[in-house]
């Protein structure tokens, strides 16, 4: 967690880290199979299909980087500011009835909150579950507060 006087941010390094570790790996098992599938069957059908499936690989991780990139969420005194692609988005800690993190004790998980606005999970983040606990102690003092 990055902190600021007035607020923090989640943070996702440690995801960022792993895709550094694991996306030359995706690229080389790619890389072999093309191979292979245009020794075993070369043809105009065998390129097209591997420069689209390339390219959906592509996109996918592309996507991830974006994500982790852009996707911000920002934790203030009484609310949190969700940001991502021009689109904000505001919680208040009171409109909060549950946090859960899918993936307890991993280096990054998926928090889940559960409001009278629907469900909003926030993907690939470090240190889940304290941010669960400074959730749940926000929801604590503005409910001893009212």
């Amino acid at each position: 967690m990055m902190k600021n006087t007035d607020c923090f941010n989640i943070t996702r390094e440690k995801h960022l880290d792993h895709m550094v570790k694991v996306v030359p790996f995706i690229v080389f098992c790619y890389a072999i199979q093309c191979f292979a599938l245009m020794k075993m069957s070369p043809g105009e059908f065998t390129s097209t299909s591997l420069s689209v499936l390339g390219g959906f690989l592509v996109f996918m991780i592309m996507g991830f980087i974006t994500y982790d990139l852009k996707h911000q969420v920002m934790f203030f005194e009484n609310h949190l500011e969700l940001k991502f692609l021009h689109q904000n988005k505001v919680i208040n800690y009171d409109d909060i009835w549950s946090v859960e993190v899918s993936d307890p004790g991993q280096s990054f998980s998926t928090l889940t909150l559960h409001s009278k606005h629907g469900k909003t999970s926030f993907f690939f983040v470090d240190e889940a579950e304290k941010i669960k606990k400074f959730i749940e102690s926000k929801k604590h003092l503005d409910f001893m507060a009212a």
